[in-house]
This record gives structure tokens, C-alpha cells and sequence, in this order.
């Protein structure tokens, strides 16, 4: 059986150090796909980037991470300046026990992909920071959205290793993976990324390319420039960026025979 490979990149438009990263990790390496947050600081300029290399995109769902709603606040999500908690353990503590307005929620989640089509970008796939669209409330929205605009793939996240947020993370993708198959999404056969998220080096990148399994895999990834001094997620994203273009990455990829792909040409 072939292997297929698509390499997403998240957090495209979050910032211009990982946004012109990840148009690096494409135009000189393997990555065939990003995820766009609507919602960043650096999305207008990202879009415009993003047009001149024809990399396939889908949006990345953010309701976390101290950005702000492009809607208007949201009851229960928002600090007092109007921004998204930036713990995703609160945010999905209250989304769990419903103290937030879902109304406001859903607005902005569908908000945040009719932006993106609204710069004329068709998104192929859906997922989520901090991968919140796992969570019962989300993930519903997150079928809808994927409905109303005829989007194809959503991301079903998984782990290898046995903590209980790994555990928890492996159940929640089961049960949207039984929502997405009765709404007739396409998803992929495995994920990987989920342990080396923002550290995944050249190393670990050979190894994971050399035990590829067959069928289709989806890599998260995120390569960027220095960002650090934006998010302290102890991310080492230019190691990444390093990882993604190397020529000994691209020789196993050849020496495999797996075929990099992405979401809009399946």
C-alpha cells in the first residue's frame, strides 16, 4: 500500500516570524499545507503572502491563545480587555461546564472562516488551536462549518503517549470521528505531531519519515522565525523550519517512496 504525506503547518497569519516561516518551510521544503488564523495579528499581510505561493490552506479555529474575537467579545471566553483567555485549561473548563455564550461562540467560529473567504481563499480543511474543536460544544460547530462551506477534511488529532490529556485526546477524536463520518467528512488515516508539537527536529523527522505507516498521514508542524518574545511555548520553531527543508528530509522522502500531497488535491 503507498504512503501518502500531507505536512500541515498551524498558526499561518498568528505572527509575520511564523507566518514568513512557513511560507519558507514550503518554498524551500516539504510542507504542503497551513492552517490560518483569522483571528492573527498577522493575517491581512499573511493572505497576501499566501496568494503568491499557491500553498494549500484551511483555517485554523481559535477561541484561545490572547487573540482577540473578530466579532465582539464573548461572554465567559474573553478577559476584560475583550481577548481570548490565554490558557486553553480555562477555556476548556468553562466550554466543558458551558459557562460562555454560545451564540457569540458559533458567530465567531463561522466569523472566522468567512473571513478567510472573504479574501478569497476556499479553505480545504478545518482544525483548531490547542485542538479545542475536540470538545463536544466545538466540535459540533465545527461540522456545521465544515457543511455550510463545503469543506472536505477536519483534523482528528491523536497521541501515542498514555497521559491523561493524551488519553483525553484520543477519546474526544474518536467521538468526532463518529460525527464526521455521519456528516461525510474526510479525514485522514493517522496524524502525527501530537508529541513533538513546536520541537519537531531533524532527528525525530527521519525517524517518523523512515516508520511511515501506509495510507494517508497528516504532520502537523510549525516552523517559523523566533517568536519567543510573542509565546512563551517553549517552541523551538526555527528548528523546525531547519527539519522541514533539510536535503536529508527530502532524500528519505525519495529513498520511502512517500508522496507529499495535500488536502485540496484529494
Amino acid at each position: 500500500m503507498n504512503r501518502f504525506l500531507i505536512v500541515n503547518a498551524d498558526d499561518f497569519g498568528l505572527c509575520a516570524e511564523i507566518t514568513t516561516g512557513i511560507i519558507k518551510a514550503h518554498t524551500d521544503g516539504i510542507v504542503t499545507a497551513t492552517s490560518i488564523v483569522a483571528n492573527g495579528k498577522y493575517f491581512k499581510e499573511g493572505i497576501a503572502l499566501l496568494k503568491n505561493t499557491g500553498l494549500d490552506a484551511g483555517v485554523h479555529l481559535t477561541l484561545v491563545g490572547a487573540e482577540k474575537p473578530i466579532s465582539g467579545p464573548i461572554n465567559g471566553l474573553v478577559d476584560k480587555k475583550g481577548y481570548f483567555l490565554a490558557g486553553y485549561r480555562k477555556v476548556a473548563a468553562r466550554i466543558v461546564s458551558g459557562r460562555f455564550d454560545h451564540t457569540a461562540l458559533k458567530k465567531e467560529l463561522f466569523g472566522q472562516v468567512s473571513l478567510v473567504r472573504d479574501y478569497g481563499i476556499n479553505p480545504t480543511h478545518l482544525d483548531s488551536h490547542q485542538h479545542l474543536h475536540l470538545l463536544p460544544a466545538i466540535r459540533n460547530i465545527t461540522c456545521e462549518i465544515a457543511k455550510k462551506f463545503s469543506i472536505k477534511w477536519i483534523r482528528l488529532p491523536s497521541s501515542k503517549l498514555t497521559g491523561l490529556q493524551e488519553i483525553g485526546v484520543n477519546l474526544l477524536s474518536r467521538a468526532l470521528r463518529s460525527s464526521a463520518k455521519q456528516q461525510k467528512l474526510r479525514f485522514t488515516d493517522h496524524f502525527i505531531g501530537f508529541q513533538e508539537r513546536g520541537r519537531m527536529d531533524e532527528k525525530r523527522l527521519s525517524l517518523i519519515l523512515q516508520h511511515l505507516k501506509p495510507g494517508l498521514a497528516e504532520m502537523m508542524v510549525h516552523p517559523g522565525y523566533d517568536a519567543s518574545d510573542k509565546y512563551d511555548w517553549n517552541y523551538r520553531w526555527e528548528d523546525e523550519i531547519k527539519a522541514l527543508t533539510a536535503e536529508r528530509v527530502k532524500k528519505i522522502i525519495k529513498e520511502q517512496g512517500i508522496t507529499l500531497t495535500n488536502f485540496k488535491d484529494l
